[in-house]
């Protein structure tokens, strides 16, 4: 069933952009702060030929966001203060109290960030979309079966749809007021955000649409999110009036769990003892 997901997350990147700044809004002032998403990834699958009808999955979905270090670094030619920042996300079938993640249900990306690259904003001062974030160097591990993690070769970060299905629009239709999200014990006030964007080709259409609860008060700045992607497929020399639906996925994510004291997870450099021995081979 995880397969399954992998495939559909390999269709999404394929129709997707570069964009990528949707779950950073803004950086914690203290390093080592966390916040961990809870929710639930679902997936229809039309069968048209099929007596049983729709296929249905879901599964649920664990997300860390992780302020892990603090570094000066080149960025555009200049000592620039960076921000080493950790997403993990897990996927899988709840057992016996947790995910199983199976062999590909876990990945994690550490990657360094120029702090003044992250700008809380859609557009910049050119009324340019800012559709990515930059980063001076990282690491991904994409699942468990090696203890060590694989330099990042790009120098942006590319979370939908690897790491999270929320993704950047050109507009953002901004709610009057604003909401209340429980996380944990504490309950923040959120302003809501809706995002549409549609994709169309001459045999298939996917249609995007989100809504971001953003909060100062949670770090990295977004509380909760939910995603609705449908894709719709027919045949080439149709007309567009005979797009058909093919598949619908809903995830929705909410704040859970904010700590101060987060640790990275990643093994970046091989320990001495590994380095000096293979040193003797």
């Amino acid at each position: 069933m995880l397969r399954r997901l992998c495939l559909t997350l390999a269709v999404l990147a394929a129709s997707s952009s570069a964009w990528a700044q949707g779950l950073i809004w803004s950086l914690p002032k203290e390093d080592g702060m966390s916040v961990k998403f809870e929710g639930s990834y679902k997936q229809t699958e039309q069968r048209p030929g099929s007596n049983d009808g729709p296929l249905e999955l879901e599964w649920a979905q664990h997300l860390w966001v992780k302020s892990v270090g603090k570094e000066d670094a080149d960025y555009k030619g200049e000592k620039t203060p960076c921000r080493w920042v950790e997403i993990k996300v897990v996927t899988g079938r709840i057992n016996q109290g947790a995910i199983d993640t199976g062999s590909v249900g876990e990945r994690i990306y550490k990657v360094l960030v120029p702090e003044k690259a992250i700008e809380g904003r859609i557009k910049d001062d050119r009324n340019l979309p800012i559709v990515y974030v930059p980063i001076v160097k990282g690491f991904r591990k994409i699942n468990g079966k090696d203890p060590a993690a694989k330099p990042i070769t790009s120098n942006v970060l590319q979370i939908y749809p690897v790491l999270g299905l929320v993704r950047d629009f050109k507009e953002l239709e901004e709610s009057p007021g604003m909401e209340s999200v429980q996380v944990g014990n504490d309950t923040f006030e959120a302003k809501e955000f809706k995002g549409n964007l549609e994709q169309e080709s001459l045999v298939s259409r996917f249609t995007h649409e989100a809504k971001f609860y953003r909060s100062k008060d949670v770090p990295f700045g977004l509380a909760r999110w939910t995603v609705t992607i449908n894709q719709e497929r027919k045949a080439e020399a149709e007309p567009r009036s005979a797009f058909k639906p093919v598949s619908e996925i809903k995830l929705e994510m909410t704040a859970r769990e904010i700590t101060s004291d987060a640790k990275s997870e990643l093994i970046t450099e091989a320990a001495p003892v590994a380095a000096e021995n293979a040193n003797q081979q």
